[in-house]
């Protein structure tokens, strides 16, 4: 991109100009083409009278030398008027038996309407992102939320773009207290329905859905930049989903596929540690795929002045002992960042087996998504009981110690946690689905208190999916057996955020994030009791567990310039109001700080009887020497 691969305006005239054209193709294996000729919908204003689409009169891109391989170019003789223009490289090959081809250019900016078709602007806004209005903080320091860009804005969008629609309600996520928000792909996909995202085809593009805007034809990158600015300035650091293990499927395969004469040439291609199936898997195993997916990140990071990347199944292009693949793109985008004299760029793993955190302690990665507390808050809700692993969940950064027993995590390293996220169903839907076959959902949401209070309240970072905070109780299968019916549109009901669920809820929420935010020693990796699985009752001191009857006890300490700050984290999961005997590490003054106003108290004998109403909790807090 730095080259100017791909199609750009030749000047920055805001009402017309020229546009050069280029395709580079890398030398590792030839692709046997004869000729390249560019077709599109700015054909007709050529100066060689042309009908848009006709690849009959066509401009030929010339063929120069690359220090790395091909390199094919071309100018349009004639100033285009502004406005949104699609093309696609109409490609013959040396042997005159194989067919032409219609190619998608690799490093296109703007996805087309259709057919896979690139495009390009002359004129519009020419944007600078905004900085962040606070200095980037370090992972451990967020709170996520996981947005869905279709689903965020089904329900108020009208004619507007989703992304511009993004940005009208960005000031719901601003006062609900969270700084940073991972969006679910943007990149382009094929096809114009519905997607999660997690099918790209062209990596530097944006999603055209996602930029068509009545009115804005020119406008298309201007909408993510303008939102990404409008993040920035409420101090909300922004995560970009990235997709690099994987092309779409079968038959929209990696665009630099279809320009090979012979497609099983294409060195982009191929199977690079595990693989997707019915998707194209990207080969690390040569060095242009590697140089090609780190350009992606590049320009995201540089162009649009992202936060963070969460790299998606990540354990299929990890090979254990293989610097290529994951373990080099993260060395890549690290040091990119080093070099711009910037730090706290996120980079989040999404590799969900036993060995994520090893590799994201061996890697330049600052988290990873651990499952373990959404896997035991779906058990824990279907079962109406807890189990000590869900305790052992909550100690969340406990696998990234340097080594056990030991109080800090590797380079600042933390997991990223959360009670359910886009791949499941909503947590207040598996709070009613043991009730029936399609569960009461919502009307049980208050079943997920004690765990939202948990997980703003224990080490990792905490993510939440669009929608939970005002108990959005959309259901996703969990297994679609490969018929690729589990990816469907959850559109939220804005309307449920004020009503007598959504409103209580949704304020939890905001206290919890307020709190998190307000103290360190919530973001830190102190926790305490270490717990196991066998253990069903509280230590000595009445820390851990009692699974008989839902009560579970955890404590949160930090050391801050002489003085100790102190929290007792107390939750109730059952159905009854408990009376519970708390264990205290101090004696003295006391307060809760989950209810205004505050319940103060004092404690002497390091115990206090403490009654809890059902589904909720206390957090206790002392500061003193």
């Amino acid at each position: 991109m730095y080259e100017g691969f791909g199609a750009r305006q030749v000047g920055t005239d805001s009402d017309k100009g020229k546009v050069e054209f280029k395709l580079f193709i890398p030398i590792t294996r030839d692709p046997k083409i004869k000729e390249i000729k560019v077709i599109g919908t700015f054909q007709e204003q050529l100066k060689k009278k042309q009908v848009n689409w006709d690849p009959t009169n066509a401009p030929v891109m010339e063929l120069e030398s690359h220090t790395k391989g091909y390199l094919w170019h071309y100018t349009t003789d004639a100033v285009l008027s502004e406005g949104f223009y699609e093309y696609k490289y109409y490609v013959t090959f040396d042997d005159p038996s194989v067919p032409f081809r219609l190619c998608t250019d690799p490093c296109a900016r703007y996805g087309g309407s259709e057919c896979q078709n690139s495009a390009f602007v002359v004129g519009g806004s020419y944007l600078s992102v905004a900085p962040l209005s606070v200095p980037r903080k370090p992972h451990r320091d967020l709170v996520i939320y996981e947005l869905n860009i279709d689903d965020f804005t089904a329900e108020y969008r009208g004619g507007s773009a989703p992304i511009e629609s993004v940005t009208e309600k960005i000031s719901h996520v601003a006062d609900l207290g969270v700084n940073a928000i991972l969006f679910m792909p943007w990149t382009a996909w094929p096809g114009y329905g519905y997607s999660w995202g997690y099918t790209p085809y062209q990596y530097f593009s944006v999603e055209y859905r996602y930029t068509n805007a009545i009115g804005k034809p020119s406008e298309k990158l201007s909408l993510l930049k303008t939102l990404i600015s409008e993040c920035h300035k409420k101090g909300i650091h922004v995560i970009m989903d990235g997709v690099y293990n994987h092309s779409a499927d079968d038959v929209n395969k990696f665009p630099y596929y279809h320009f090979y004469q012979k497609k099983d040439d294409c060195p982009y291609v191929g199977k690079f540690g595990g693989a997707f199936g019915g998707l194209t898997d990207l080969d690390y195993h040569n060095d242009c795929t590697q140089e090609f997916i780190r350009d992606v990140c590049c320009y995201w990071m540089d162009e649009f002045k992202i936060d963070g990347i969460r790299f998606d199944n990540t354990t299929n292009y990890y090979i254990s002992d293989d610097n290529r693949g994951l373990p080099k793109l993260l060395e890549d985008i690290a040091n990119h960042v080093s070099e711009k004299g910037e730090n706290n760029f996120s980079l989040t793993l999404e590799h969900i087996d036993m060995s994520a955190a090893q590799v994201t302690k061996q890697t330049k990665a600052t988290s990873y998504w651990d499952n373990s507390l959404y896997d035991n808050t779906r058990d824990s809700l279907l079962n109406w009981t807890v189990n000590p692993r869900l305790l052992i969940a909550f100690n969340a950064n406990k696998w990234l110690k340097e080594k056990e027993g030991d109080g800090t995590t590797k380079d600042n390293k933390v997991a990223t946690t959360y009670l359910t996220n886009h791949d499941h169903s909503h947590v207040a839907w598996w709070a009613g689905a043991r009730d029936n076959n399609q569960g009461s959902g919502a009307m049980q949401w208050y079943r997920t208190q004690p765990y939202v209070i948990a997980m703003m309240t224990m080490p990792g970072v905490p993510m939440i999916l669009n929608g939970q905070e005002f108990a959005e109780d959309a259901w996703v299968m969990e297994d679609d057996k490969g018929s690729g019916r589990r990816v469907i549109p959850r559109p939220l009901r804005w309307e449920l955020s004020g009503d007598n669920i959504g409103k209580p809820l949704s304020d939890l929420y905001k206290k919890l994030i307020g709190l998190r935010l307000a103290f360190d020693t919530l973001r830190s990796d102190d926790f305490y009791p270490d717990w196991a699985d066998w253990m069903r009752k509280p230590n000595q001191e009445g820390y851990g567990m009692d699974a008989d009857n839902q009560i579970v006890i955890f404590r949160r300490m930090g050391n801050l310039k002489g003085e100790v700050e102190r929290f007792v984290v107390v939750l109730n999961f059952s159905q009854d109001r408990k009376t519970v005997s708390v264990p205290f590490d101090v004696n003295g003054r006391w307060k809760d700080l989950l209810v205004e106003p505050n319940w103060e108290f004092d404690v002497s004998g390091f115990h206090k009887n403490v009654t809890v109403n059902s589904n909720w909790g206390y957090i206790f807090y002392n500061k003193s020497r």
